[in-house]
């Protein structure tokens, strides 16, 4: 018996899709990246002030974490839970309490709402034509309340590929 072959995968415009639409190549990717600009934002910016350190983590790092997030936001909480670290140890860059306390007081939304709120955003753009996207398949009940397409695979939970179907 031959072992399961690897999914193929390919970078497109700065993503990484593998055939099985599982995004955790991706993730381990920008994950990483991300962590790496932390670190030469704390050997290279040497300072207390806060708000210096929190335009660094905006400007550097967190776009990393977030560009065409979309397309690959995972549905599954162990990958959501690696992109959540990143910003967990940014925000630990600036205190040095609790975490939860740090992300509170610097008025920081999770980066899966803020995922939430893009795919939103995006979703907003489609139904109104302002971005080039076949949305004849979208479908909406008499209340304006969107139906979302069944899939039969979880690959394609929570992504824009089911729509574009």
């Amino acid at each position: 018996m031959t072992p399961p072959s690897e999914p193929q995968k390919t970078k497109y415009l700065g993503v990484t899709i593998r055939s099985d639409l599982n995004w955790s190549s991706h993730i381990n990717t920008i994950t990483n990246k991300a962590k790496n600009s932390l670190r030469v934002i704390r050997r290279n910016v040497k300072t207390h002030n806060k708000q210096l350190k929190e335009a660094a983590y905006r400007t550097y790092v967190r776009p990393q974490v977030e560009y065409c997030s979309t397309i690959w936001h995972p549905w599954q909480k162990h990958l959501t839970h690696r992109i959540e670290m990143v910003q967990r140890s940014a925000a630990r860059y600036h205190y040095t309490s609790s975490v939860t306390n740090m992300l509170r007081e610097l008025k920081w939304s999770t980066l899966e709402q803020r995922s939430n709120q893009a795919s939103l955003t995006m979703l907003h753009k489609i139904h109104n034509k302002r971005v080039n996207v076949d949305h004849s398949h979208l479908t909406t009940t008499r209340n304006n309340k969107f139906l979302i397409p069944h899939s039969k695979t979880k690959h394609h939970m929570n992504s824009f590929f089911l729509w574009a179907i």
